[in-house]
């Protein structure tokens, strides 16, 4: 009888760290991924060939994967150069622009997981965030994204730069970094990591409206004053740099995420501010800033208002007509002028002293 080869032998460290990089690309739950994130463990010497291996296949596959299902399948269309380009991203994007590369940060990350429980580390660990490749930074966001799944492990690492000076984890959960600076988004906009947020607009769209529905869950008017102002500075910093680029399509899951809220219909202030029942600030000004900082997405609306009013001042032969179509069209098919004047209204209704 044939000899069949035996499947390799790990050490617990080792088949611990495999099982978090399988969680970090959202291929374990959180609930067996729990008992691994609050397990700690001396860390080997070093990795073997073979775990190392299918750590890197697994980031590679799992990354992949993930922009996939976000929305890479999708047949949509986006500007690229001067003219609007229609497909799935394979179909869009020559493969030499949407190759993912990893550093070695993301798997001195896991060790760290693995030999740690987050939420009372010895060990510190962390790397500047500049450093990080387009691959590296999805990396840290979708970690981001799936500690926030466990108890109170995302807030544990926040203020490492992988995350707090990471710009795709400002899209991604704002709230998390209201008390952190601000980040650059012009890195974002160009380049592969354009073609990544291509991929992940519905993926956004959907935490951005979820984000926006729990907040008329939120008792806390400081609480609710410091997310709906990081959420204010995350996309006013977003859109300026997407106008900046030319890339309004990129902001589409801004527009998309409106849509969803404001064109509800019978949408009042409650919706957002229906949860404070707890004891307001003493000062009328501190209350008002509170449900103020709430909006933070209506108050989006006349920026992107401008945008399709220049769409529409670009003549047909003048340069960047057909990609200003791109966004005149997203505008018309969400309603754009119907959502900002309800935006509008909702704004008005807490100034106190209008005419």
């Amino acid at each position: 009888m044939a000899a069949t080869d035996s499947p390799p032998a790990f050490s617990r460290f080792e088949f611990n760290l495999l099982n978090l990089t399988k969680f970090a690309v959202g291929h374990l739950p959180a609930g067996p991924a729990a008992n691994l994130l609050t397990t700690q463990l001396p860390p080997p010497p070093c990795l073997t060939a073979e775990c190392v291996r299918i750590v890197e296949d697994t980031l590679a596959k799992g990354t992949v994967l993930h922009l996939v299902r976000a929305g890479g399948w999708r047949k949509e269309r986006f500007i690229r150069g001067n003219a609007p380009a229609v497909g799935r991203v394979w179909e869009r994007i020559p493969p030499d622009e949407r190759q993912l590369t990893f550093s070695e940060a993301p798997l001195a990350f896991l060790m760290w997981l693995t030999a740690e429980k987050p939420t009372a580390a010895k060990a510190k660990w962390d790397v500047k965030a500049h450093y990080l490749t387009a691959a590296d930074e999805l990396f840290f966001a979708t970690v981001f994204e799936q500690l926030q799944t466990t108890e109170k492990n995302a807030e544990a690492v926040a203020g490492k730069w992988v995350f707090a000076d990471n710009p795709l984890c400002r899209l991604y959960a704002p709230a998390e970094f209201a008390d952190a600076d601000p980040v650059s988004f012009d890195r974002w906009v160009v380049g592969e990591r354009a073609v990544i947020l291509e991929c992940l607009q519905p993926h956004l769209t959907a935490k951005w409206v979820k984000s926006e529905r729990a907040k008329g869950e939120i008792d806390d008017w400081g609480r609710i004053r410091r997310v709906g102002t990081s959420e204010d500075r995350t996309l006013r910093d977003f859109l300026a740099a997407c106008d900046k680029a030319g890339r309004p399509d990129l902001a589409r899951f801004v527009l998309t995420t409106a849509k969803t809220v404001l064109g509800a219909g019978g949408v009042d202030l409650d919706f957002w501010t229906g949860g404070l029942k707890g004891p307001p600030p003493n000062r009328l000004a501190d209350r008002l800033n509170a449900q103020r900082a709430a909006l933070a997405l209506p108050r989006q609306m006349d920026t992107l208002q401008a945008w399709d009013r220049r769409a529409r001042s670009v003549g047909y032969f003048d340069d960047g007509y057909q990609a200003s179509q791109v966004w005149k069209q997203d505008w018309e098919s969400a309603n754009g002028e119907g959502l900002t004047a309800t935006a509008r209204r909702l704004i008005e209704q807490l100034e106190p002293l209008r005419t």
